[in-house]
């Protein structure tokens, strides 16, 4: 079972980086936009970028993130309820099921300011500002894959509680990436052949989803791990 070791070593020396990354507002927000057919006929294709996303875990799923998104070239003939057709339509594409949406960087940038908005800033915002969407994933899931989804789920939280029962006799200010390993890597072994069946994939691909899904609910829902990612 190396490889689940291999993986928790290079998972925990990049997740603290990913976390900070996620939580600041030096978002990469100029380059790579990426295009979408919207099904709408006051504009046909928009540009859009997801700047930052999450998974989501719901007592249903750990199948959907939530995100934040710049739509860059949205025209002036575009309709507000056309405006929440398209951004659904991202979401469905992207599997997001909470969506934060703007027109452009900037008003991305003066949303998350901790500073007091000046006039100027407050009146910007609120017209680069598109609504914000919620989307029931699950609906559009045939019965067959929610039942996977809430097996991968009950799977994954049952595991991330065990573990974080093991990591509470750690202090987080001396736990290395190699005794985080070898915790997680000890009890996931043990859900191995589980592990194939929920995710009905062959092992080193069943192997790494379930260290990805497991590891990033541990740092958002495990106290320690949250001690340690915020030390």
């Amino acid at each position: 079972m190396n490889i689940i070791k291999y993986l928790l070593i290079a998972l925990i020396i990049v997740l603290p980086a990913i976390n900070f990354a996620q939580n600041s507002s030096e978002f990469d927000c100029e380059s790579e936009f990426e295009t979408i057919k919207t099904e709408i006929e006051s504009q046909e294709i928009v540009s859009y970028k997801i700047v930052y996303s999450r998974k989501v875990y719901t007592d249903e799923s750990f199948e959907f993130s939530e995100g934040i998104i710049v739509i860059s070239d949205l025209n002036d003939k575009i309709s507000t309820d056309e405006i929440i057709k398209t951004i659904v339509g991202i979401g469905v594409t992207n599997k997001l099921s909470k969506i934060l949406a703007f027109k452009t960087c900037e008003a991305k940038e003066i949303y998350f300011q901790k500073a007091k908005l000046t006039p100027e800033q407050a009146e910007y915002l609120e017209k680069n500002l598109l609504p914000n969407v919620e989307i029931d994933l699950n609906k559009s899931l045939s019965k067959k894959d929610r039942k996977k989804n809430k097996r991968k789920r009950d799977l994954i939280e049952m595991v991330s509680n065990k573990s974080c029962e093991e990591f509470k006799q750690f202090n987080t200010e001396e736990i290395s990436a190699e005794q985080f390993s070898q915790v997680l890597s000890n009890i996931a072994a043990e859900y191995v052949e589980k592990t194939m069946n929920v995710y009905e994939m062959p092992f080193e691909e069943s192997a790494i989803q379930f260290i990805d899904d497991l590891t990033k609910h541990l740092f958002i829902n495990c106290e320690s791990m949250k001690e340690l990612t915020q030390e």
